[in-house]
C-alpha cells in the first residue's frame, strides 16, 4: 500500500474531508444561540487544516467551497441577494476565502514536508535493516533501542534484543578475552551514547545461545543533535570468526615457519653450510650471509648465474654446465663436487646439491666446503699407493729370496750322495716352492691381503704336474673363492703336500695313474680334495712323517679339518675343510 502522503486522493478522503466540514458547520450552528454575532467560519479552519492533513489539498479545498457556502447561506444568505449589497459580508466570504487559501496552501506544504521526511526515514530504515551484520540504534537518554539490521538475528542468532533500556544489553553473550561477560555499559555502542567515544573496529568475542563462539569487529559513535547533545548512539558490528581464525592459524604458521627456518638455520650453521637459489625466469641467484663468506664476499648478494658459475675452477665449468642442465632437464636433484676459487683467489673444494622446483620455476640448494675431506682422502690415497707399492716391492723381495733359498738348496741337493738326504732335499725345495707361489699369487692380488684359492692351485698344479710324467694330473673344481692371506697359504702349502705325496709315493715307479685335484665351496666350507687311484696308504703304527706332521701343524693353525680314506689297492683321498665367513670371502 502507498503512503498516505503521497498517493492520489481516493473517494473516502473526499467523503472524510466534508464530514469534517459538516461537523464544524453543525457546530457553528450550536454556538449561534450561545453566543449570537460571533465570527462566522471559525469552526470551519481547523476542518479545513485536518481535512488538509490527513485527506489532501484537493479533497480540504472542495470541503473548504462546501463549508463557506453552507455557512453564507445559513447565516446572511438572504443579505447576499439585496441590492445594494450589503459590502460587510463580501469583504467577509472574501475574508474567508484568503484564509481558507492560506491554511490550505501551509498544509500542502506541510504534507510534503512530512511526506519527504517519511520517505527519507523509509528509505534510512530499508538501508540500516541491509547491513550486512549487527547493526542498531540507541535513543537518548535511556538507551532504548530503536532501529536494529535484519542481519543481527542471522549474526548473534538472538531473536529479541532488550529493548527497554541499554542496562539490559546485559544479557547478551558479548565477553572479555578472560571468558567472564561484559557488562552493559561496556558494550561499544553504550560507551559511545553515554560518553561519546567514538569505536572503530574493536574485536568482540560473543558467545551465542547454542553456546557457539564467534569473533565481531564492532563499530559504534554518538548522534548528536543541532545543540551538540547526544541524543542516540549507533553501533555495527560484522562475523569476522574466518578472517580471525585465519590470522590466527596465519600466525601459528608464521611462528612455525620462523621457528623452523632457526633450526634450518641453525642445521646448516652447524653444518658450515650456505644456501642457494636460483631464480629460472630472471637467471639470478641469491646468495646467504654464509655461502657469502665461503666466497669471500662482503656478504649476503644475489648475482647473475653466469656470474656464479664464474667462480668455478675453469677445468671444472663445462662439467658443471652439463650435469646442471641434466638436471633441470630431469627436473630432480643436481648433486656435484668441483673445485673453486674464491674472490680472495683461495682455491677450494665444494659440494654442491639442490632440488629443482618445477612449480614455482627456481632450484634451492646448499654448498659445503669440503676442502679439508678431499685433502685427506687425497693424503690417505697417496699414503695407501705408497703402501702398495711398498708391500709389492717386500713381496717382490720375499719371492727373489724363496728362489735363491731354493736355488740353494738345488745346489746343496747336487752335492749330496746320500738318498735320504736327498729326499728330504727334495721335500724342502718343494716347500719352499709352495710359498714362492703363495707369495707370487699375494702379490698379483689387487688388495695385496687376500689370495683367491683357484688361481693359487692352479699355480701349483702347474709347478708339480712334472714329478711324475707317468700319472695324469687332474686339477679342476673351479670356484670364485678369496680368502685372507694368512688363512689361504697355509691351505695352499696343505695342499702342495698332499699333492706332492700323492705323485711321488701312490704309485709304483714307472705305474701309470691318475691324481685329482677339487675346490668347492658352499655351505660355509671350502674343501680342497686330492684323490688318486693308486696302490693306497699302508697301516703302520710307526712314527708318522714330515709331511703328516706338517700337514697336522698346518690344519690346525687355520682351524681345518683333515679327513682321510684310503684302502689297499683302491687309493686314497684326504679331504681339507676350513670353515669360513663372509669376512673371509670376496665372492662365496
Amino acid at each position: 500500500m502507498k503512503n498516505r502522503l503521497t498517493r492520489a486522493p481516493e473517494a473516502s478522503d473526499y467523503a472524510f474531508a466534508l464530514g469534517a466540514i459538516g461537523v464544524a458547520v453543525l457546530c457553528r450552528a450550536a454556538v449561534e444561540p450561545a453566543v449570537p454575532g460571533s465570527v462566522y467560519f471559525v469552526t470551519l479552519f481547523p476542518a479545513i487544516a485536518l481535512a488538509g492533513v490527513f485527506w489532501g489539498t484537493r479533497p480540504a479545498a472542495i470541503a473548504a467551497a462546501v463549508g463557506g457556502a453552507a455557512i453564507g447561506l445559513m447565516f446572511f444568505g438572504k443579505a447576499l441577494l439585496t441590492w445594494p449589497p450589503d459590502g460587510r459580508y463580501q469583504v467577509d466570504m472574501l475574508m474567508f476565502a484568503v484564509a481558507a487559501g492560506a491554511i490550505i496552501w501551509a498544509t500542502s506544504i506541510s504534507r510534503r514536508l512530512a511526506a519527504e521526511a517519511a520517505a527519507a526515514e523509509a528509505r534510512l530504515k530499508e538501508v540500516f535493516r541491509q547491513i550486512p551484520g549487527t547493526a542498531v540504534i540507541l535513543e537518548a537518554p535511556y538507551g532504548r533501542l530503536d532501529l536494529r539490521s535484519a542481519q543481527s538475528t542471522d549474526v548473534l542468532q538472538q531473536p529479541e534484543l532488550p529493548a527497554a533500556n541499554s542496562d539490559e544489553l546485559s544479557r547478551l553473550g558479548g565477553l572479555h578475552e578472560d571468558g567472564s561477560p561484559l557488562k552493559a555499559d561496556e558494550y561499544p555502542v553504550v560507551r559511545a551514547l553515554k560518553t561519546g567515544e567514538v569505536v572503530r573496529g574493536e574485536l568482540l568475542r560473543y558467545r551465542r545461545p547454542d553456546g557457539s563462539l564467534i569473533d565481531l569487529e564492532v563499530h559504534a559513535g554518538p548522534v548528536r543533535g543541532p545543540d551538540g547533545a547526544i541524543v542516540a548512539s549507533v553501533g555495527m558490528a560484522f562475523d569476522v570468526t574466518d578472517r580471525v581464525q585465519a590470522a590466527r592459524r596465519l600466525r601459528e604458521s608464521e611462528a612455525l615457519y620462523r621457528s623452523t627456518a632457526e633450526r634450518l638455520r641453525a642445521a646448516l650453521d652447524a653444518g658450515a653450510l650456505g644456501l642457494w637459489e636460483l631464480d629460472l625466469a630472471t637467471q639470478r641467484v641469491q646468495l646467504d650471509a654464509a655461502l657469502a663468506r665461503m666466497l669471500e664476499l662482503p656478504g649476503a648478494c644475489d648475482m647473475p648465474a653466469d656470474a656464479l658459475l664464474g667462480f668455478a675452477d675453469a677445468e671444472d665449468r663445462e662439467r658443471v654446465s652439463r650435469v646442471f642442465a641434466a638436471a633441470l632437464a630431469a627436473g630432480g636433484v643436481y648433486s656435484d663436487e668441483l673445485r673453486v676459487v674464491t674472490a680472495g683467489k683461495a682455491r677450494r673444494w665444494f659440494i654442491v646439491r639442490g632440488t629443482v622446483l618445477p612449480a614455482d620455476g627456481k632450484v634451492v640448494g646448499v654448498i659445503g666446503d669440503v676442502t679439508e675431506r678431499r685433502e685427506r682422502e687425497d693424503a690417505l690415497r697417496e699414503a695407501l699407493d705408497a703402501r702398495g707399492v711398498l708391500m709389492r716391492e717386500a713381496d717382490h723381495r720375499i719371492k727373489n729370496s724363496l728362489q735363491l733359498v731354493v736355488s740353494l738348496l738345488q745346489l746343496q741337493l747336487g752335492r749330496v750322495a746320500d738318498a735320504d738326504a736327498k729326499v728330504a732335499l727334495r721335500a724342502a725345495i718343494t716347500r719352499v716352492t709352495s710359498v714362492s707361489d703363495a707369495h707370487l699369487a699375494l702379490q698379483q692380488s689387487p688388495d695385496l691381503s687376500s689370495i683367491e684359492l683357484h688361481q693359487m692351485l692352479m699355480m701349483l698344479c702347474a709347478r708339480v704336474g712334472s714329478l711324475n710324467p707317468a700319472v695324469l694330473l687332474d686339477c679342476g673344481g673351479a670356484c670364485d673363492v678369496t680368502l685372507p692371506a694368512e688363512r689361504a697359504i697355509p691351505l695352499g702349502l696343505i695342499a702342495s703336500e698332499l699333492l706332492t705325496n700323492a705323485l711321488r709315493h701312490a704309485f709304483p715307479p714307472g705305474t701309470p695313474g691318475r691324481v685329482a685335484l677339487r675346490l668347492n665351496a658352499g655351505g660355509g666350507v671350502v674343501a680342497v680334495s686330492i684323490e688318486d687311484d693308486g696302490v693306497g696308504m699302508p697301516e703302520t703304527g710307526g712314527r708318522k712323517g714330515l709331511g703328516s706332521v706338517v700337514v697336522e701343524t698346518l690344519a690346525r693353525q687355520i682351524g681345518a679339518r683333515v679327513v682321510t680314506r684310503s684302502a689297499a689297492g683302491r687309493g686314497t683321498e684326504v679331504r681339507v675343510e676350513l670353515g669360513v665367513g663372509k669376512e673371509d670371502s670376496a665372492s662365496f
